[in-house]
């Protein structure tokens, strides 16, 4: 999947308001994942995105020794919602489901299984029903 469709794909699921919008919103939820991950973990998902995304992905990272920050579902929907700017937590929800179905679609199962794995309970249940 292209970047371009990735962006369309959030735009439509979510009704954000243009291209630009749906763009922040998965940078915000698509680096929130990278820091919740462990940095090797992180590199293996980064390594099956396209180019675009690969570089929103990695944008404002600059340790790859650090460890994973614990984000729970709240926390993450909070870091997303600031991130991109978002005017609720109910638009985080439909952003990071709507970014993880198109993550998801893009990744390897097994990455997509990586992943899972390495979030809490509580993320574990949003990534399941995206």
């Amino acid at each position: 999947m292209t970047a371009q469709k990735f962006y369309r794909r959030v735009l439509v699921e979510t009704g954000r308001p243009s291209l630009a919008d749906a763009k922040r919103a998965t940078g915000a939820v698509l680096r929130a994942l990278r820091d919740r991950l462990t940095p090797a973990e992180a590199g293996q998902a980064a390594a099956q995105l396209p180019r675009e995304l690969k570089a929103l992905w990695w944008q404002g990272e600059t340790d790859d020794a650090r460890q994973p920050l614990k984000m729970h579902r709240r926390e993450f929907y909070a870091r997303v919602q600031q991130e991109a700017g978002l005017g609720s937590e109910r638009e985080a929800r439909l952003v990071t489901g709507a970014v993880f179905a198109a993550l998801k679609a893009q990744l390897s199962p097994g990455e997509a299984d990586d992943i899972h794995t390495q979030l809490p309970k509580d993320l574990k249940v949003v990534w399941e029903d995206a």
